[in-house]
């Protein structure tokens, strides 16, 4: 029962270190909502969807593309790496808040609970790595990724969802929402209502 309460808490911490990578960067002092800090919704470039990997999200995963199960688009490998290195890039601490806007799902109506849990300094060495994508339609994907810190992983075998929209696989509303409300318990989330 002790060693189940422990992991229980190292996943709850973990969790809360990958929201704070998702949220942490590029954020201003400017209340949500006002023209300066409204997060922009413009598709990304190709070089803003398709950066390299930081160097502490190549060493969170195996190395090894993610395995691919389901049916989905017609090139099923080539969306698996499409969702891996978007969901790479949303979690990562380097990429700006306005250049994760773009690989959220619904950006606008979280856009509050993003900038309200910047700042967090852990966020610096937090990152995922996705190892497998199951295709639920040509559109819509389950997603299984590793949360790591400084490299190790932490959190094994996370489950998200990701979907298509515009061209650009995103993080779905609904697993950033259930990581924010691992790390905010019962209180309520901008946006996740």
């Amino acid at each position: 029962m002790e060693r189940a309460s422990l992991v229980l808490r190292a996943a709850a911490g973990s969790a809360v270190l990958l929201l704070a990578a998702a949220c942490s960067s590029g954020t201003s002092n400017t209340p949500p909502g006002s023209p300066s800090s409204a997060p922009t919704t413009a598709a990304p470039t190709a070089a803003a969807t398709t950066p390299a990997a930081s160097p502490a999200a190549a060493t969170c995963g195996t190395g090894a593309p993610p395995t691919v199960s389901g049916t989905g688009p017609a090139d099923t490998a080539g969306a698996a790496a499409k969702i891996a290195t978007d969901y790479s890039q949303f979690f990562d601490p380097a990429t700006s808040l306005n250049d994760k806007m773009p690989l959220l799902e619904n950006a606008q109506k979280l856009a509050q609970a993003m900038q309200g849990f910047a700042g967090n300094p852990q966020a610096a060495v937090t990152t995922v790595a996705v190892t497998a994508v199951d295709f639920t339609g040509a559109t819509t994907a389950d997603t299984t990724y590793n949360v790591c810190l400084s490299g190790a992983v932490a959190l094994k075998d996370s489950k998200g969802k990701a979907v298509l929209n515009g061209g650009v696989w995103q993080v779905t509303d609904t697993t950033l929402c259930g990581l924010l409300k691992l790390q905010a318990g019962a209180s309520p989330i901008p946006g996740c209502d």
